[in-house]
């Protein structure tokens, strides 16, 4: 067997290129941050920037739980969880996700125009693949597993819920159904990430022993959610506080980094935990796309339209694993935390 050895080296070039990019672009950032927080006065701004932020961010749940009637609920913590970072973090979150949907866009409409052209366009280059093959997962795993980011979106998706709540109760009756959708969609996001909570919390270390107690509790608290969703229709506006005032009493506890008690136990008990499929999703999205990576490289199809087959595969997949409405909450999601 003949191996390209030029070709080889191109690939290594690239790959290398995209891991220094990636680093150079976060200690750029890293740095700018570090030079903010040593200038007093840049630092007084910034922190009242964040201040300014959090207080936008919290300032509907605050009126829906005052229009529930539950004004009174504490939320101290949850109040205050983002006004030293809050901006910082929304801020890290947009410029990753135009640099992914910058990446990703180029990659789609490169895939069309070489199908359109049936002439390799050089986004689609083994070069260039390896380079986005690096680069996009980078930029993707740091938005997704930065404790920072991925803690203020959980605290960002229950005041979705918490307002998904109020907005429910003060439907009229034709918009009521489409309420009520949104709320699932809402409280959905909160349940997804309730199962990862030992992993997005900064007060659970990789590898601490509390790890185990904090998925459990997790899967108790998520089976209680979703006992109180279920009485909505039956109970209506009552169910309805139940269920802000369970989501504020979670976001308040993990605010203030007690994630092994999100609720208290008396409130959990006779709850049997869900089961956590997540990782059996994604080994099914994951198969199904290297599959059909290998079955594109036996057919012998072009260069960039057995990427284009893979990603297609890929989408289709998680759709079907997760539901394609589950997409579309997540894009949701994504908007409602980039908007200012």
């Amino acid at each position: 067997m003949n191996i390209d050895l030029e070709r080889v080296a191109a690939i290594q070039r690239s790959v290398l290129g995209g891991v220094l990019l990636a680093a150079i672009v976060m200690a750029a950032y890293r740095f700018l941050a570090w030079t903010a927080r040593r200038i007093r006065p840049l630092q007084e701004w910034w922190s009242a920037w964040n201040a300014r932020v959090a207080e936008r961010d919290i300032a509907p749940t605050v009126q829906a739980l005052r229009r529930l009637g539950l004004a009174d609920l504490p939320i101290q913590s949850l109040r205050g969880a983002g006004q030293e970072t809050s901006g910082a973090v929304k801020l890290r979150y947009r410029l990753l996700s135009f640099a992914i949907g910058l990446g990703v866009g180029d990659l789609v409409m490169s895939t069309i125009k070489t199908i359109e052209t049936q002439q390799l366009q050089p986004s689609l280059a083994p070069p260039a693949l390896a380079l986005a093959a690096v680069t996009l997962p980078l930029l993707t795993w740091a938005a997704r597993h930065s404790k920072a980011i991925a803690g203020y979106r959980f605290l960002l998706s229950i005041m979705a819920a918490i307002e998904a709540c109020e907005a429910v109760a003060n439907s009229s009756t034709g918009g009521r159904h489409q309420a009520l959708r949104h709320l699932d969609d809402t409280c959905a996001i909160v349940r997804r990430s309730l199962l990862r909570v030992h992993r997005i919390s900064n007060s659970v270390g990789r590898g601490s022993p509390r790890q185990r107690s904090a998925k459990r509790h997790a899967a108790l608290v998520v089976a209680k959610l979703q006992l109180t969703e279920a009485q909505v229709d039956s109970t209506g506006d009552a169910a309805l506080r139940s269920l802000a005032a369970l989501l504020a009493k979670i976001g308040n506890n993990f605010a203030a980094g007690n994630v092994s008690t999100l609720l208290p136990e008396q409130r959990l008990r006779g709850i049997a935990p869900v089961t956590n499929r997540e990782g059996l999703r994604l080994v099914a999205v994951v198969v199904a796309t290297v599959g059909t990576l290998c079955i594109g490289a036996l057919l012998g199809l072009p260069a960039g339209v057995d990427i284009a087959l893979a990603g297609g595969s890929a989408v289709l997949t998680a759709m079907a694993v997760y539901g394609p409405r589950a997409a579309i909450a997540k894009a949701d999601e994504i908007m409602n935390i980039l908007k200012q």
